[in-house]
């Protein structure tokens, strides 16, 4: 057999694909491919299972977890950040700064159904209150209509589900 077809039936081996591979080497060699196939097949399956996706990741986060993991985030994307007391925040989870010192209010809404415009009317008020330039409101899930309806005239941005995987991928964050 040539070298490069021995290559590529080695890559399918690791693939997952054992029982063919082996048909194309010599019977020497099909204990070993058939291990390996299955170690490999094996290795694979436990860390599909054991490195959930971000999206699911960000589902099992309680909301003060999801404000700490926006923390991160937002330093990874070069912003200066800080967090909020977890009470009487004011209506701001976190406030970002960037490196020409625009400065955002956010309000982090960890929901498992659809946010309403309670957060965007909490935000709102916090960006005079901080002395902020901008409000955020940041969810790992999706708004209502009554939420964009009011975020327009007070200038916040609602930074959905998509959204917020897209940037985090965007940056490498894992």
């Amino acid at each position: 057999m040539q070298t490069h077809t021995k290559r590529r039936m080695i890559a399918f081996l690791f693939a997952g694909g054992g029982g063919a591979a082996a048909y194309f080497f010599s019977s020497s060699w099909e204990p070993l491919i058939l291990i390996v196939s299955i170690v490999g097949c094996t290795l694979f399956l436990i860390l599909s299972f054991l490195t959930p996706s971000l999206a699911n990741r960000l589902d099992r986060m309680e909301g003060r977890e999801f404000e700490e993991w926006l923390v991160e985030l937002f330093e990874k994307a070069g912003y200066r950040v800080e967090l909020t007391p977890a009470s009487r925040d004011f209506g701001a989870d976190l406030l970002i700064e960037d490196a020409q010192g625009y400065r955002i209010a956010i309000q982090a809404k960890r929901y498992g159904s659809v946010v309403g415009l309670e957060a965007v009317q909490q935000v709102a008020a916090a960006v005079p209150f901080y002395g902020m330039d901008e409000g955020w409101v940041v969810t790992n899930s999706t708004y209502t209509e009554a939420a964009y309806r009011l975020a327009e005239p007070n200038q916040v941005r609602l930074i959905d589900r998509n959204e917020l995987l897209e940037f985090a991928h965007e940056i490498g964050f894992r």
